[in-house]
């Protein structure tokens, strides 16, 4: 069984491509397996009632995957082009790569190469999850040096720099997939998309080691000014509707991301993205007034009002409607329910 499904093909939003492909065939399973991962394949094995399972949510910027393959198989992988990070539920996985290899099994973590790279693999007995995450998503929220492009970004360790920042992997993939599971429908809003590929290509730059992050200069400090803040305040005011990053926020205000966050320690109250954090929060506001403003008189009921913060929430960047409701209390000391009530 193949089926893929646009679950997000509404204009406006994000383009969410839903795929699952389930087989007891290994024929058909190592053809799909040759045109998904653009590689050649060894499979050993006789059995035709083992089910192998590729099933994937595509977010452009990234990918979710769960993945069976029952049986021992092996792969000669060109380069991925993006960072592929697996975590075995059962059996195990083998990666070499030039200048390196690795095995994970149960309870493990672990990149399968650098993205630049090709390897080969040997999986036995595997079900496991992976995050797949672009080159790009990941360049862009590195903090690069001035004028280094997010294409020069490399990974030099593909297992988890140490077993804290392994934790936070985990929790960063969980919530992910919370997300996924209890709010499908908030995951087609592209600020949602955007920060939940920021959340998880930050949470890989901290676990994996790569050569992002460079030491501040000198001239970072001195860019850290109120003029900075400034045009990065604005840029964050005329942009918030769309998925922007810190490294674009720097860019609009002339600095190096390092330098941008020194700024908004010095002469701001919250940090860059708290920054944007609170205008979304405020354009939410906004939008919940305004809906109250437009509403049917039959409208006006718990489960009515709960769909439209909820999506209110989704729609600024906020997928989980409890913690849209405990910001917006903090901020505004009222529940966003009792706005949309007034």
């Amino acid at each position: 069984m193949d089926t893929t499904t646009a679950a997000g093909a509404v204009p406006g939003t994000q383009a969410q491509q839903q795929r699952v492909f389930e087989t007891s065939h290994l024929d058909v399973a190592r053809e799909f397996l040759i045109a998904a991962l653009g590689t050649s394949l060894r499979m050993k094995g006789t059995e035709q009632s083992r089910l192998m399972r590729h099933a994937r949510f595509d977010f452009g910027s990234f990918c979710v995957d769960d993945v069976t393959l029952p049986l021992e198989t092996g792969f000669d992988v060109d380069p991925l082009g993006c960072l592929a990070v697996v975590e075995p539920r059962t059996g195990w996985v083998e990666h070499r790569w030039d200048g390196g290899s690795g095995r994970a099994g149960p309870g493990e973590i672990a990149a399968l190469s650098p993205p630049d790279r090709p390897f080969t693999a040997l999986t036995h007995q595997l079900d496991f999850g992976s995050i797949v995450l672009g080159q790009t998503v990941l360049g862009h929220n590195a903090l690069l040096a001035e004028g280094q492009s997010p294409d020069s970004l490399r990974f030099t360790g593909m297992r988890p720099a140490s077993a804290g920042l392994a934790n936070r992997w985990r929790d960063t993939v969980a919530h992910v997939r919370d997300v996924l599971a209890a709010r499908p429908d908030a995951m087609r809003e592209p600020l949602v998309v955007g920060e939940m590929a920021r959340c998880l290509a930050e949470s890989a730059l901290a676990t994996f080691p790569n050569t992002g992050a460079p030491e501040p200069t000198s001239r970072d400090g001195s860019d850290a000014t109120p003029g900075a803040v400034r045009r990065a305040v604005a840029f964050i005011e005329e942009h918030a509707h769309t998925d922007i990053t810190v490294t674009d926020i720097a860019g609009a205000a002339r600095v190096s991301p390092y330098a941008l966050r020194t700024a908004f320690a010095r002469h701001h109250a919250r940090s860059p993205l708290g920054c944007m954090r609170g205008v979304r929060l405020d354009r939410a506001h906004f939008d919940l007034l305004g809906a109250d403003a437009d509403a049917d008189a039959d409208a006006d009921t718990d489960a009515n009002n709960r769909a439209t913060v909820a999506a209110v929430a989704a729609r600024w960047g906020f997928p989980e409607p409890g913690r849209f409701a405990a910001f917006y209390r903090d901020v505004y000391g009222v529940s966003p329910y009792d706005t949309l009530a007034l």
